[in-house]
């Protein structure tokens, strides 16, 4: 039998960033997947400034950025009608609008942090996290062996494995087990349900070559990445996205084709048909392409009943399924492994009450709900959008022509159209203005403690993002500086550390945090930032802008970069309410806390 502290089901971008998460805590794992290699599907591409802030932490930020679409190519989306054709408004664009922070341009999202969003394709991203994990646990990564089934004990789970390779079954004993499969096999033998919107359209996804640089659509597009198809011709609306690998915007020579299907509709066309259909929808005709792959898909939007289940977690795809608009089934999945494996971390080593991990489910589902609910809004918009240009797949030809001129057109009738259009567009600030909804979502409640004071309630509930330090809020991005070089906020948290955060004046925090850090062998770190003085100097004053604290309160920053407690000001006993704070943010058990309480008083006595 094998032994390690935490079994991973699934070898996708969920189960792999635990895997290395899980490594650098120091917590041996065993990862398995029923696959042989990882993903070839090429779907998921667009990861978040979250997503990348943990990989960034991880140490993969350049050899993804090196792969990446580079940021200029990915500026805006846009509408077209279609790619080419035999007209001159064949290949013509409709509108376009700035998306993902217009390759981190856009200031506002800047302000959120340092990194921006990048872009590639699940299919070359996952060998890279594969390997990744492989190095960082030698022998705890394991493709081709499949799950089978498990039980669970007072002392950790037990599961059934089969090498596929061999055919051997074997067994693995482990502390914990995450669920990170999909929701193939394993949630649905733990009693775990899906709620929501199950398989409301199939899609079909086309992974092809071509050189569709000479049509009329890619004409000074280049920083265009997202390109909506809405042909007159054809009727029927898709989306065309660049995968490079080592030309992009319009030179790319790999592309994924999506064919947008309605609510119920699901599509059983054969290959042939589906490759004429994109030929018809794009207008290239008789264009040379090879096609890599053509895959169908449910479409889902579905939230898991449960997201802990004794000493099983769920995560992932398992735990959440949802349409593709907006980009954010890799991001949250890679964002519920961050959340878990510092929690996991800390009761492993005794640091913190089994109770931690319940705060998994209590802070992720709710992000998930709402994230599902999103971009099952979002996938809906499209068909809005459609129909704001006059564009719909009941409609003629002619008729879709028509109305889709008006976009070009001078006059009144041609500023109503446009004002019809922009309206609909509107719509799509979900889908691709999105800051608040994968970036700056709070938890209400979990492992923090609430201050009590008011949280912001924001003016659009997916754009609006305004940095704080209320628990629950990631923390806010600032720059600070010093004489040799600026730096972001971020290179002081995370990597498994808590962060205590103090003003100018903190420095009773910073001698209680450091107290706290020995006595409960806790790693956490200590600092002041201020204008003026401090460990760290805020020159432009953007850390005094977020902070939300004076020159004496404090902030604790969980590993996870997420304000678990704060203090606006001084207290009495700095060490008495950071303690109080730690013990209720990890769960610890009372006992224990007077136990080391006692340690430390008689240490004190002796000493003395």
């Amino acid at each position: 039998m094998q032994e390690t502290e935490v079994l991973i089901v699934g070898g996708g971008a969920t189960g792999l960033t635990a895997s290395m998460l899980l490594s650098a805590s120091g917590v041996r794992s065993w990862l398995v997947s029923k696959y042989k290699h990882t993903s070839s599907l090429p779907k998921a591409h667009l990861l978040s400034i979250k997503t990348m802030e943990i990989f960034r932490e991880l140490g993969l930020d350049a050899r993804i950025r090196q792969a990446s679409c580079p940021p200029e190519h990915m500026r805006y989306v846009g509408w077209y009608a279609g790619m080419a054709g035999p007209s001159a408004d064949h290949g013509r664009e409709l509108a376009r609008m700035g998306a993902h922070g217009r390759g981190h341009d856009d200031l506002h999202w800047r302000a959120a942090s340092d990194i921006g969003y990048a872009n590639l394709a699940q299919a070359r991203l996952e060998p890279m996290l594969r390997a990744e994990a492989e190095a960082r646990a030698p022998g705890g990564v394991h493709f081709h062996h499949a799950f089978v089934s498990c039980v669970e004990d007072a002392n950790g789970i037990v599961a059934t494995i089969v090498d596929r390779e061999t055919d051997t079954p074997y067994e693995v004993r482990a502390r914990y087990l995450l669920v990170c499969d999909g929701g193939q096999t394993v949630g649905a033998q733990l009693g775990v349900h899906m709620e929501g919107h199950a398989a409301v359209a199939t899609t079909i996804t086309v992974h092809f070559d071509a050189d569709l640089s000479h049509t009329r659509g890619a004409a000074g597009t280049d920083d265009v990445l997202i390109r909506s198809i809405l042909n007159p011709d054809t009727g029927a609306p898709g989306v065309l996205v660049p995968m490079g690998p080592h030309a992009w915007g319009s030179r790319s020579r790999e592309w994924v084709f999506h064919m947008i299907a309605a609510h119920g509709d699901h599509k059983q066309e054969d290959d042939a048909t589906v490759v004429d259909a994109l030929r018809r929808t794009l207008g290239i005709g008789a264009l040379d392409l090879h096609v890599h792959q053509i895959t169908r898909w449910p479409l889902n939007a579905v939230v898991a009943s449960r997201f802990r289940i004794g000493r099983a977690f769920i995560l992932g795809d398992a735990a959440h399924r949802m349409p593709p608009s907006g980009a954010h089934g890799l991001n949250t999945a890679v964002q519920d492994s961050y959340n878990l494996c510092w929690k996991l971390a800390a009761v492993l080593r005794g640091r913190a009450g089994d109770a931690l991990l319940d705060s998994y489910e209590t802070e992720r589902r709710p992000v998930a709900r709402a994230t599902v609910d999103s971009a099952y809004e979002n996938w809906q918009n499209a068909w809005k959008i459609a129909a704001s240009f006059g564009f719909s797949p009941k409609q003629s030809a002619e008729e879709n022509w028509r109305n889709l001129r008006l976009q070009w057109a001078d006059g009144t009738q041609g500023d109503a159209a446009r004002h019809r259009a922009v309206q609909g567009i509107s719509t799509a600030l979900s889908t691709y203005n999105h800051l608040n909804v994968n970036f700056g979502y709070r938890y209400a409640s979990g492992a923090l403690l609430d201050d009590g004071l008011p949280a912001r309630i924001p003016l659009d509930k997916d754009g609006d993002f305004e940095p704080g330090t209320k628990p629950g809020h990631s923390l806010p991005h600032a720059w600070l500086e010093n004489t040799r070089r600026r730096y972001s906020i971020n290179e002081l948290v995370g990597r498994g550390r808590f962060v205590l955060i103090a003003g100018e004046r903190g420095d009773a925090w910073c001698d209680a945090a450091r107290r706290l850090a020995r006595e409960w062998d806790l790693p956490l770190d200590a600092l002041t930032i201020g204008v003026h003085d401090g460990d760290h100097l805020d020159f432009r004053c953007e850390w005094l802008g977020h902070r939300e604290i004076g020159a004496t309160g404090a902030v604790l920053v969980r590993p996870d970069h997420f304000i678990a407690w704060r203090s606006t000001d001084a207290v009495d006993d700095a060490y008495d309410a950071l303690a109080r704070a730690l013990h209720q943010v990890l769960s610890r058990a009372d006992d224990d806390v007077r136990a080391r309480a006692r340690s430390s008083a008689t240490s004190t006595i002796m000493s003395s």
